[in-house]
């Protein structure tokens, strides 16, 4: 069955909030707890503090640049976090783009596929508690050693959009992070994941798959759709994002959409995105409707969720108390339906 997993921080949970919506979810029986790194926060943050209040969630990042932070820096913060959480951690890496990494961070984006493979490498050492030393082609490490050996290691999970990478994933992963697909589109992709798994000599079926779903739950659902509308559109004209749309069957929405940008038509941009495409993409509606389309997640090969709950509320109080409702609504559902 597909774990229940939910995302950290939700926009209205700050300060003791915080605590309180990840305390929520673990009783209401959410089993794992995955952050994300934007322009709003960063990724360890979160589930550090997450592993000061929870008892049994996996904790996660989905994801951690491996550009932005040198490989011992990511050793240490990991080893961190699995010893606060008393091993519960997963850390999840990604290649992110060339907007965060060179524009917002002034690191230099070369060889994404090859900095991944050997800072994951270069971890995996690091977390044995050896002194390693590394001469990479883009990885250079001399002489670190982690205070202790992480016991056990943190698993290493690879986000994944195009078919090489998910074929990275597949064999160089613990596991897998996927974003933004939908049910109907994952049978092949998930293909990919399993040829790596196959290049990497291991079983096909060993990779845990988790999914990023944004899950919006305000009743108000054409306002909803609305909102997503242009939330879409922001990720839509994003050059990578842009062709894993259309690798994922949205050829002719991702390329109107993307002309009109180029093009300086802001409005048409995101008139462009059609509802079928928010309502395959997006999570939308009831607590019943909702559980059942994860349903439909989980039969098409993921294995764990992270559900990035989403309302559209006038204020924080009644954000709040609309995405509390609805985690015990959704698990209620859930469990009904096993």
């Amino acid at each position: 069955m597909m774990r229940l997993g939910i995302t950290i921080p939700l926009d209205g949970f700050q300060n003791q909030h915080f605590a309180e919506l990840v305390r929520h979810a673990e009783r209401a029986g959410f089993v794992d707890a995955w952050s994300y790194e934007t322009f709003a926060g960063d990724a360890i943050t979160p589930v550090a503090a997450a592993a000061m209040v929870s008892e049994r969630m996996r904790l996660g990042t989905a994801i951690v640049p491996v550009f932005t932070r040198p490989a011992a820096l990511i050793a240490l913060s990991a080893a961190s976090v699995q010893r606060l959480s008393g091993g519960r951690f997963i850390l999840g890496l990604g290649i992110s783009t060339p907007t965060i990494v060179e524009q917002w961070m002034g690191v230099p984006y070369k060889m994404p596929i090859t900095r991944l493979r050997e800072t994951v490498d270069a971890l995996r050492r690091c977390f044995t508690g050896e002194k390693v030393t590394v001469a990479g082609k883009t990885v250079q490490i001399n002489g670190f050693r982690l205070g202790s050996a992480s016991d056990p290691p943190p698993p290493i999970y690879i986000g994944a959009q195009g078919a090489l990478m998910l074929r990275t994933a597949g064999e160089i992963g613990d596991g897998a992070i996927v974003n933004y697909i939908t049910p109907e589109s994952f049978g092949p992709l998930r293909e990919h994941i399993r040829e790596g798994a196959r290049a990497g000599g291991r079983p096909v079926d060993s990779i845990d798959i988790a999914c990023r779903i944004m899950v919006a739950i305000d009743a108000e659902e054409e306002a909803v759709r609305e909102q997503l509308r242009r939330e879409l559109t922001a990720y839509v004209t994003v050059p990578q994002y842009n062709k894993f749309f259309r690798e994922i069957g949205y050829e002719n929405e991702a390329r109107t959409a993307f002309e009109a940008w180029v093009a300086g038509d802001r409005k048409k941009a995101v008139a462009t995105i059609p509802d079928h495409m928010i309502e395959s993409i997006y999570v939308v509606g009831s607590p019943e409707k909702i559980a059942r389309r994860l349903r439909d997640y989980e039969r098409a090969g993921i294995t764990s969720s992270a559900l990035q709950f989403t309302s559209y509320a006038p204020n924080p109080e009644e954000k709040r108390k609309r995405i509390l409702a609805a985690i015990d609504a959704l698990a209620a559902n859930w469990n009904a339906t096993a």
